[in-house]
Order: structure tokens, then C-alpha cells, then sequence
């Protein structure tokens, strides 16, 4: 019996395939105005079906590598990304995702029109995207905030340009700062920590490096009394022996306290962490 193989369907253009989509965009735009974004529409659509779609599945086979640390224990915070990944950069960059509606000729072509037309092309490249679609919203809206008539031009000039640009050599995206170091929605783990008093002062946290600790005067306190209670206990394993010795500490100084956790017998475990760092926030 010869071995069945089911051939892999051939997948549609999603633009052309799409009715429901031409629909909308001919109902909100017009003839006219639909006549006008078939044009980039068609292209991205191109792009979308050959590319793009490759590029796709290498950035999702490839994920992207937080590298916090270089081989000598220094943090530099890289983050390295697959080939897939950068081409899906270049084409939203090439495709205007961000840029269109600031750019003067399709506000004065489609007006307030061209944002279903932005939506129209986040709707094509959404699905092959990787969730690039991300950044491109965060970098959607830095450059929305930087357009306002009230924002210093020292802080807009230099970002605005570079966040709406169609080369992918200048175009930048934005980020998403938040105040709890895993970052996401899950608030579950939340560790932030809100220091009263009119005294401006830096809080620590399990993530702040021990050099921080240190430098800190409540925080050295905190870690002087745990690293004491060891050497007098004889407790702590290979933790005491690096904390008893200063030049190993310093070594030591650019790790977050959270990652003395590795040590074997180490007293800073998920479980006494919390208690600590809210004893040196006093």
C-alpha cells in the first residue's frame, strides 16, 4: 500500500480571497478611496503570501534570547533576534504600519479615512506578524503622544521622525517600560515596592543587584545581619563562602540578590526574599 501524504493546501491571497474586507474599506472609504489603498493593500498582501510568511515561521521557531550577561558576569541586557523577525521589522517599516497616518499624503488622500486604512493593513499583516503587531502599536502610540502641539520639542524632535519613518535604517519602535521586572499582565507576582516618606530614595527589590544592596544603607544592614547570622550558624554552604570573602563579593556585586538563589544552602530563597526586601524598605 503506498504511503499517503497529504499535499499542504495552497493558501489564498488574503486580500483578494477577502469580501468582507473590500466591503468595509469600499462602505468607509469610498470608490474613490478604496481605488487609492488597493495599491499598498496589493503589495503587503505580496509581501504577506511570499516573505513574510517564511519569515513568520522562523521567528516563531526562533524566539527571541534575552542575554542578561556577558560571559564575564556583566550585565548587558541583549536581547538577540532571529533573521524572520528583523524582515518582519523591515516590513512594517516598508509597508508604513506606523508611519501612514502622519504621513501628509494620506491624510490629505483619505483624512480621518486613514486609519481604516492602517487598520486594513494590520488586518493583512496581523496573522504572518509574529505579534510584531506589538511594537507596532507601542511606536503607534509614542508617536500619537510626541504629535501633540504641548510636548517639548527637545523630548518630540529627536524620536517622532525616527518612529514614523518608512526606512527601515532609521525607523525605531517603541517599548513598553513597566515598573515590575517580569513584565506581562499576570499581576500575580507583583513586586513593586512604595517606600513612604518625602525622601527620594531608589527602592529595592529582588532584582536590584547586590552592589545596590550594599550601596544602600538600610540594604547593606539587611544583608550584614543575614550574612553574620550565617558565618555564626556555620549555615549558607557556598553562599557564606562567597559573602565572607569581600573580593568574591564584589565579583558578585552585578548579581541580582535574587540570583544567590542558585547557591546551594543560600538563605535567599523565593520564600525569604519578600520578607527581606521589605525589611530593607523601612
Amino acid at each position: 500500500m503506498p504511503r499517503y501524504v497529504q499535499t499542504a493546501p495552497a493558501l489564498p491571497d488574503v486580500y483578494a480571497t477577502d469580501p468582507v474586507l473590500r466591503s468595509w474599506l469600499q462602505r468607509l472609504l469610498g470608490e474613490d478611496g478604496l481605488a487609492a489603498a488597493e495599491g499598498p493593500l496589493k503589495n503587503l498582501a505580496a509581501d504577506v503570501m511570499g516573505p513574510l510568511r517564511a519569515a513568520h515561521a522562523d521567528a516563531e521557531a526562533h524566539l527571541p534570547v534575552l542575554h542578561q550577561y556577558d560571559g564575564w558576569g556583566d550585565r548587558v541586557d541583549r536581547v538577540e533576534v532571529s533573521p524572520g523577525w528583523e524582515r518582519l521589522r523591515v516590513a512594517a517599516a516598508e509597508h508604513a504600519l506606523v508611519a501612514l497616518p502622519y504621513l501628509p499624503d494620506a491624510r490629505a488622500t483619505w483624512g480621518a479615512g486613514t486609519r481604516v486604512v492602517q487598520h486594513a493593513l494590520l488586518h493583512l499583516y496581523g496573522p504572518e506578524s509574529a505579534v510584531f503587531t506589538c511594537p507596532v502599536a507601542m511606536a503607534d502610540g509614542a508617536a500619537a503622544l510626541l504629535s501633540r502641539s504641548d510636548v517639548d520639542s527637545s523630548v518630540r524632535d529627536p524620536w517622532l521622525g525616527r518612529l514614523i519613518s518608512t526606512d527601515p535604517a532609521v525607523a525605531v519602535t517603541s517599548g513598553q517600560w513597566m515598573t515590575e521586572s517580569q513584565g506581562g499582565s499576570d499581576i500575580s507576582a507583583t513586586t513593586t515596592v512604595a517606600v513612604a516618606g518625602d525622601e527620594a530614595r531608589h527602592p529595592l527589590t529582588a532584582a536590584s543587584t547586590i552592589g545596590e544592596w550594599l550601596s544602600d544603607p538600610r540594604g547593606a544592614e539587611v544583608l550584614t545581619e543575614v550574612f553574620t547570622r550565617m558565618a555564626t550558624e556555620g549555615s549558607g554552604g557556598m553562599t557564606a563562602a562567597l559573602t565572607l570573602d569581600p573580593a568574591m563579593l564584589q565579583m558578585a556585586a552585578s548579581f541580582p540578590l535574587s540570583r544567590m538563589a542558585m547557591f546551594p544552602g543560600s538563605p535567599f530563597t523565593p520564600e525569604t526574599l519578600p520578607g527581606l526586601v521589605a525589611d530593607a524598605n523601612k
